[in-house]
């Protein structure tokens, strides 16, 4: 199965791409400030049988957005 980077995922279009795309590809959510958003949507999707994974990064600084593909690619 693919995997995909949802950046901003943890509210609004983002967090509705999310949903979607979880039904067909493993997601890592990235957030940068809103944890609790992101936590609600991994706990509301995993009650629907899916799994995502959420990781805090702020793309905006290299080295965090290497963190963030490294944790990817781990998976």
């Amino acid at each position: 199965m693919k995997t995909v980077i949802v950046t901003g995922g943890s509210r609004g279009i983002g967090a509705a791409i999310v949903k979607e795309l979880a039904k067909e590809y493993n997601v890592i959510l990235n957030y940068n400030n809103s944890e609790e958003a992101a936590k609600q949507i991994q706990e509301e999707l995993k009650e629907k049988g899916i799994k995502i994974e959420i990781f805090k990064a702020d793309v905006s600084k290299k080295e965090e957005v290497k963190k963030l593909i490294k944790f990817t690619l781990d998976k």
